[in-house]
């Protein structure tokens, strides 16, 4: 299959499950008329059901089951995003918003599954990491056309409105990858040697930075709306966030190949710390956009990067390592919203925001040590 085809598959895949099916509700947020807390419980429940859809997805274990649960992703996060407006009930849409983060799981890892193996397989690997920037159009959607119609027609249109552009890009995704099958293992080639990095400071990490990416992902339109004069730039924050994530993922990839993936690694948490202070700490628009700017230009990176480091530290176990490190991203990506919501209304957005950005900053000791740890390993054996 031409990789042309699989890219706009993949890229149309990945625009669906995390750039609407998790994103959408960010600029919808402001709009829906609930507490500070509700919000952070819609928000866990969505992570929720991205852990137990990831977990669903590991599970498939033939290529049709695995074509079939992909589809029925596709069609979960459109029919969830719509199902929205159709109702004013909390509980309801708590229930709504697991199911969108089953399906974007599906999507995602699945997808992921498929795509990234056969642009390997046909020697265009370096182009997974495009694969990956559909997030970023799924953002900038959200930010615009989305953000647009909510401000015109209340939050039921926009949710109308992000079903819609999801079931376009579902539709697009699926004529893309119909025919896509898993590659033939190679069978005969031996496995890389492993990487002598502490497998337990990785997940650590990564723990740390899905509790810290996803309080400001969830809450950065909520934020910049709250804050006087600051009103009419939070939907273009949001647009930032999207342009800044589409290359992200391949930029970080590059930067991994040349530095390493514990400096790498640690770079964009400090960054991406760094932008969430800025949000915290200044109320100014310059603040505001450089903070969206290092955001989603890094929490796309260290995703990859986490899990490609995971596949180089056991490489005859990828699956298991896989599975404990969206585990544990995904364990503090349930908690984050549900702190940070239970900081802001009690001490207003900079609190919850400052403790998003020290657990990010947490990581980085973590892949401090590990990478001494690597190194010193390494001259033990030369």
């Amino acid at each position: 299959m031409f990789p042309t085809r699989i890219l706009i598959g993949g890229f149309a895949a990945c625009a669906v499950s995390l750039g609407l099916g998790r994103f959408a509700y960010t600029p919808i947020l402001p709009l829906m008329g609930i507490d500070t807390e509700s919000a952070g419980w819609l928000a866990a429940s969505n992570n929720l059901g991205y852990l137990i859809g990831a977990i669903w997805a590991s599970w498939a274990a033939s290529e049709r089951e695995r074509h079939r649960l992909l589809n029925f992703g596709l069609a979960l996060v459109a029919l969830s995003l719509a199902a929205m407006a159709l109702t004013h009930d909390e509980l309801v849409w708590n229930l709504i918003r697991l199911a969108a983060g089953m399906g974007s799981a599906l999507v995602f890892v699945l997808g992921s599954a498929l795509v990234v193996p056969r642009l390997a397989e046909l020697g265009r690997a370096k182009l997974s990491g495009l694969h990956f920037g559909g997030v970023g159009l799924g953002i900038f959607a959200s930010g615009s056309a989305i953000a647009w119609i909510g401000a015109k027609g209340g939050d039921d249109s926009a949710w109308w409105a992000a079903g819609g552009i999801c079931a376009a890009l579902s539709a697009t995704s699926f004529f893309c990858l119909r025919h896509l099958s898993q590659p033939r293992p190679a069978g005969t080639t031996a496995p890389a040697p492993p990487v002598p990095f502490p497998l337990p400071l990785l997940a650590a990490a990564y723990f740390c930075a899905g509790f810290g990416y996803i309080i400001t992902g969830t809450f950065l339109v909520v934020v910049v709306k709250s804050t006087p004069g600051l009103e009419s730039w939070a939907n273009l924050a949001w647009v930032v966030v999207g342009l800044a994530a589409m290359p992200s993922a391949a930029a970080w990839g590059w930067v991994a190949e040349h530095k390493g993936y514990a400096p790498a690694l640690g770079a964009a948490h400090i960054l991406m710390a760094a932008g969430t202070a800025l949000l915290a700490l200044f109320g100014h628009p310059a603040a505001v956009f450089l903070a969206a700017l290092l955001y989603g230009g890094t929490f796309l990176g260290i995703a990859g990067m986490a899990v490609a480091f995971g596949r180089a530290i056991t490489p005859t176990h990828p699956a298991r390592t896989m599975g404990i490190l969206t585990a544990l991203f995904s364990v503090g990506q349930i908690i984050g919203p549900v702190v940070a919501a239970k900081l802001a209304e009690s001490g207003g957005w900079m609190p919850a925001l400052l403790c998003a950005a020290a657990v990010t900053m947490a990581g980085v000791p973590l892949l401090t040590w590990g990478e001494l740890r690597r190194r010193r390993s390494s001259s033990c054996r030369s």
